[in-house]
């Protein structure tokens, strides 16, 4: 199995929307050039650079650096030799400490450092080796992945050294999704609930996939991370009731998940639509099989007259039901469809019964 085919089945293990990721971390550990991830948070971002090279390399040659306004190039460079400072009264450094030692190397936030430590940074990404004083370090890293949330279009507003360091990182990516519709909460939460204990979530996987939807509407979107969140918290309310099922009020605790806070006035309502909607699918799915059970009896007619009448009586008794099935307004197209197909196949039956007739 390839690099590229390890890192895409290890992520589609776990994560949804991890393909272009996969591609790019695999383009990098076999080109060895630096990546940088990018986009808003709660995308998964570092569990899943964690995941993809855990499935490549050792724990022990992989070094993960945490940047930040505290971040000095003593941590930058694996901490100051205090020894010699005492003794020489000079900055000698410990790289053999540092990412400098590490094949694989991953800056979380690394545009959130002083401008200083990203200029040295630059310095020694483009020499290859640390260079300080009188002090010289080969540096070993293959490749380094870097996290941020800020874009990098935007990094020159930080400074001429941040917007110098994004040349050292030629793969670039924005970690997001292409949309946030129900059916996009839904395929992550039938990838993580499975591996989530507590109540049973009854038949709600559905109605939270179009809440999720709904509260990402107004353009601050609730993110993947906050949305599996809102799994574990209505399993917890369940739990508090004394119930091992989820029910409709358990919900009503998502109000306390950041990004819901302009969503909650709204909450009941929107779960009351919610439930209604995933009812009447409910009802809507129910009838589309039995209408392919309808179907079935069609083809196992043959050429038998009075089988075929009795299929398209059956099918007009149908279509009747069809319409008036109870839906709301985003599935009528669907039942308009279901009903115009089932007239179409009971007239077909009508009529081949009647060419099965002999005069």
């Amino acid at each position: 199995m390839s690099v590229y085919e390890k890192v895409v089945a290890t992520l589609a293990t776990t994560f949804v929307r991890s393909e272009s990721l996969a591609r790019i971390l695999a383009l990098a550990f076999e080109s060895g050039k630096n990546v940088l991830l990018w986009g808003p948070g709660g995308h998964g971002k570092s569990e899943m650079v964690q995941a993809a090279l855990a499935c490549v390399a050792e724990e022990a040659n992989i070094f993960v650096q945490s940047f930040g306004e505290g971040m000095d190039e003593a941590t930058l460079w694996g901490g100051l030799d205090f020894a010699a400072l005492e003794r020489d009264k000079r900055l000698v450094y410990h790289p053999e400490n540092s990412f400098l030692n590490r094949p694989y190397a991953v800056f979380e936030e690394m545009f959130d450092a002083p401008a200083s430590v990203l200029l040295g940074l630059k310095d020694t990404l483009t020499a290859r080796k640390l260079r300080k004083g009188s002090q010289v370090f080969a540096m070993k890293t293959n490749v380094i992945i870097a996290i941020t949330n800020k874009n990098p279009d935007e990094l020159s507003d930080i400074g001429p050294a941040a917007a110098a360091l994004v040349e050292r990182f030629p793969l670039q990516l924005k970690v997001d999704w292409p949309s946030y519709k129900s059916a996009d909460y839904l395929e992550l939460f039938h990838k993580v609930a499975p591996r989530l204990t507590g109540a049973d979530l009854n038949g709600t996987t559905g109605v939270l996939a179009e809440v999720m939807a709904k509260a990402s509407e107004g353009g601050e979107v609730v993110s993947p991370r906050t949305a599996v969140h809102a799994l574990g918290i209505v399993k917890t309310a369940a739990a508090l009731r004394g119930s091992s099922k989820v029910e409709k009020s358990d919900l009503l605790d998502l109000t306390f998940l950041p990004g819901m806070e302009a969503f909650a006035a709204n909450l009941r309502a929107e779960l009351d639509a919610a439930y209604e909607r995933s009812q009447a699918e409910g009802r809507l799915v129910e009838a589309e099989r039995k209408f392919q059970s309808l179907l079935a009896t069609f083809n196992e007619a043959g050429g038998s007259p009075v089988k075929l009448l009795q299929v398209a009586k059956r099918l007009r008794s149908f279509e009747d039901e069809v319409a008036g099935l109870k839906v709301t307004d985003n599935l009528a197209d669907r039942r308009k469809k279901l009903r115009e197909v089932t007239a179409e196949r009971a007239g077909a039956a009508q009529q081949a019964a009647f060419d099965n007739t002999r005069i």
